[in-house]
């Protein structure tokens, strides 16, 4: 009889430390969800040896609006993203016009009910390493893995999740005071952590509210002129100075990407097409996606902040002049791109 209560406790004890991961992470997704929460945040974006830091003011009314102000870098102080009514929107310091963002990575009340549904399935490991501390205030360690970095051939298809994340759950609120995440294994790390946090504060529902003025204008879309689509990037377009004979605009087209928005100038001659692609700051994963039948030319190139590409049926010499009349180095040079 002792050894059969012995035996239940043991079971009852050991099913209690497994779900207990999958406790905390519930908490975790309630206080995400209903938590008044203001403060201030730092994110560091962890690349190789590149540290991009990012220092924040916030205002979050659980999952239903967040205000974020940036504080630095310098060159991105003052701007501001709202969140409210399932979208996020962009505004720069003084400007009148806001933008929308694409689709935001996995992250917050969605990055916590998708951990918790697949713990349960088996489908991502929980566990709990020893407590810390952040803010003065003692916090639950829960790291999370995929069970298998890759679907197998016949399981069944499961949400999009990072590889790993590392959540410090204040034992208190159950909010995440401090998150850390890695996309994919080799995939640049991303770290979270409040450095100053006020509960249940009285929030204005114009901090949460754009501007009367402000125009909201969509991040991604197809324009007819280079002035047109400028409205709706965040950068300055740059056009070649040099064109074939005939060449012509046909249409522009503003692409939203994780990694920033892509501008495509699409231009046809007489006998061919060719398209320039730009992006600023960030390289895209690839321009243009596959190369088509019938555009067996490409250049790609970086040149200071910008990246270029263009692809298209023009002769290869045609091709690389209109790519030095932006700033590319000269063919001959050593090449930067494909």
């Amino acid at each position: 009889m002792r050894t059969a209560f012995l035996l239940t406790a043991l079971v009852w004890t050991l099913g209690w430390a497994q779900e207990r991961p999958v406790q905390w992470l519930q908490r975790a997704q309630q206080a995400e969800e209903t938590l008044a929460v203001a403060g201030a945040r730092v994110v560091e974006i962890t690349a190789g040896r590149t540290v991009q830091r990012i220092e924040e003011r916030f205002w979050r009314q659980g999952a239903r609006a967040e205000r974020i102000e940036v504080l630095a870098p310098p060159e991105r102080r003052g701007e501001v993203l709202l969140y409210r009514g399932g979208r996020w929107l962009a505004m720069r310091p003084n400007a009148k016009e806001a933008f929308e963002m694409p689709r935001m990575p996995i992250q917050g009340a969605l990055l916590l009910k998708t951990a918790v549904e697949l713990v349960q399935r088996g489908a991502v490991l929980a566990e709990t390493l020893p407590n810390a501390t952040v803010l003065g205030r003692s916090c639950v360690v829960v790291r999370l893995t995929l069970a298998r970095p890759a679907l197998q051939r016949d399981e069944t298809p499961r949400p999009m999740f990072p590889a790993a994340v590392t959540l410090w759950i204040d034992k208190e609120t159950g909010y995440a005071l401090r998150r850390e995440i890695a996309l994919r294994e080799g995939a640049p790390v991303m770290r979270m952590e409040l450095t100053r946090m006020e509960l249940n504060p009285r929030l204005s529902p114009e901090l949460f509210t754009l501007p009367p003025d402000v125009v909201v204008r969509p991040l991604g879309g197809v324009y007819e002129t280079i002035e047109e689509a400028q409205r709706a990037v965040g950068f300055p377009i740059r056009t070649p100075s040099y064109l074939p004979t005939g060449a012509t605009l046909e249409r522009v087209m503003v692409q939203p990407r994780a990694s920033g928005q892509v501008v495509v100038l699409h231009y046809r001659t007489p006998s061919a097409r060719f398209s320039i692609f730009q992006a600023h700051k960030s390289r895209p994963a690839e321009f243009g996606g596959k190369r088509r039948r019938g555009r067996p030319h490409a250049h790609f190139w970086q040149s200071g902040d910008y990246w270029f590409g263009i692809v298209g049926s023009l002769p290869k010499a045609e091709i690389e002049r209109i790519a030095q009349s932006l700033g590319a180095p000269d063919a001959d040079a050593p090449a930067t791109g494909r």
